[in-house]
């Protein structure tokens, strides 16, 4: 039953995936956004509402003058961009990047700022400058405002104290050089400002996640993302190595030769686990690919190190197909030693490396819920058969004594017979 149970639900994740991603508008602009209703808003005359991938972002924007992807004189574009800054004197920020895809590194970025009195404490209202992102800022080296070759007009913002959001607005001229039918956006929060300078953002999973190319004239995301092959990666991993593994080692445990005796149970074994194998294997591939698109990546040092060694043990086990001694080897003994050893502890590493993707990934409750629900269903059922192992080991004891009791009772009233038929007094 794994191996098509794995099959039906990646076939309902990717079919999922494909089906949000062409969507021709999954958001109208309606009053679940922050900014509907607003002045702000209002007059941007907003025709596409989007709800960014991270950091609990909002984007409107409304395309003008823009009758294919390239436009020889450019093109106009009224945005109106929502975010929660991180701090009293937090900043917000939303851009776009005329490279070959959305990153950090060259994006020309609108910045909104709570800018705060110190002196008196007070907050004033909200200022918006324009930022270049360089390569230099990756090296620790401060981000000042700067001009961009992007004609900003009309800006303005405002901050909400009842939301804690701040919005900002402005139209903005994309030169030729900016398809606005693959149009890569990114945007970012962060904590305060020094002067114009802007504070780093934390380096949280969620902050390098702000990067989506859009097609402004559809409204719709075009190609994947991080997010999608972080998805991937960990539907994957628990069902490779969360579901379909455990269930192997129930049925070699369990229907070899004791509770239940079955000719299939290496077939069933075998399958199992050449099936979590696999699954797990490109699991382990994705999350190695993720480690370049992403500085986040290189610092999950414990989750890193367990999926090393869950690779490495991992092929220890599909040797044994090859390295497996014969029944009477005197080796054997040995080889299944080494064969109970690599397989349990596998099983505990991906266990525990299940539990810390999701504590990185901070997935909705549901999904560890379910996958906890499914870890206590198999916990159950082998609490059931481990049950049943003991029960039938104690009849079998129970039936070898009474057994052999009875033996010794027949043979020493044959004795007995015996003596009794040999003795002429009688």
């Amino acid at each position: 039953m794994a191996p098509p149970l794995a099959l039906f639900l990646l076939v309902f994740f990717f079919l999922h995936q494909s089906a949000r991603s062409q969507e021709p508008n999954p958001y109208p602009c309606d009053d679940t956004f922050s900014f509907y209703g607003t002045p702000i808003a209002a007059e941007a005359n907003l025709t596409h509402c989007r709800k960014l991938s991270a950091l609990d972002a909002e984007l409107g924007w409304n395309l003008h003058n823009a009758t294919n992807a390239t436009n020889a004189t450019g093109t106009t574009v009224d945005i109106v961009f929502s975010a929660a800054p991180l701090g009293i004197s937090g900043w917000i920020a939303w851009g776009v990047n005329p490279g070959p895809k959305p990153m950090m590194v060259g994006t020309r970025a609108l910045v909104g700022i709570r800018r705060v009195d110190n002196g008196a404490g007070a907050v004033g209202p909200p200022v918006v400058a324009t930022y270049n992102v360089t390569a230099e800022v990756k090296l620790g080296c401060g981000l000042r405002n700067s001009s961009v070759e992007l004609v900003v007009e009309n800006v303005r913002s405002n901050y909400s104290a009842a939301t804690g959001r701040m919005v900002m607005a402005a139209r903005v001229r994309l030169p030729p050089a900016y398809n606005v039918s693959r149009l890569n956006n990114v945007w970012q929060v962060g904590p305060a400002v020094v002067g114009m300078m802007l504070v780093p953002h934390p380096q949280r999973l969620q902050n390098f996640d702000g990067v989506e190319t859009l097609d402004l004239v559809t409204g719709r995301r075009v190609g994947g993302s991080n997010t999608d092959l972080r998805d991937a990666h960990g539907i994957l991993s628990v069902i490779g190595w969360g579901i379909i593994l455990p269930i192997g080692v129930i049925t070699v445990r369990y229907f070899k030769t004791f509770p239940f005796r079955r000719q299939e149970w290496f077939i069933l074994h075998s399958t199992c686990q050449i099936c979590a194998y696999v699954v797990g294997i490109t699991a382990w591939g994705i999350g190695f690919a993720l480690l370049g698109g992403s500085r986040y990546y290189n610092t999950i040092m414990g989750h890193r190190i367990i999926g090393i060694l869950v690779f490495w043990l991992a092929n220890l086990q599909m040797m044994a197909l090859w390295l497996k001694p014969t029944r009477h080897d005197k080796y054997r003994k040995y080889w299944s030693i080494y064969h109970h050893f690599v397989g349990y502890s596998l099983l505990a590493l991906t266990i525990v490396n299940i539990f810390k993707g999701f504590k990185i990934l901070q997935p909705p409750p549901k999904w560890r819920a379910v996958y906890v629900g499914i870890l206590i269903s198999i916990g159950c059922a082998t609490l059931v058969l481990e049950g049943i192992t003991w029960y039938k080991f104690w009849q079998e004891q129970k039936e070898e004594k009474e057994k052999k009791e009875k033996q010794k009772m027949e043979k020493d009233r044959m004795g007995k017979e015996k003596m009794d038929g040999g003795n002429p007094g009688e």
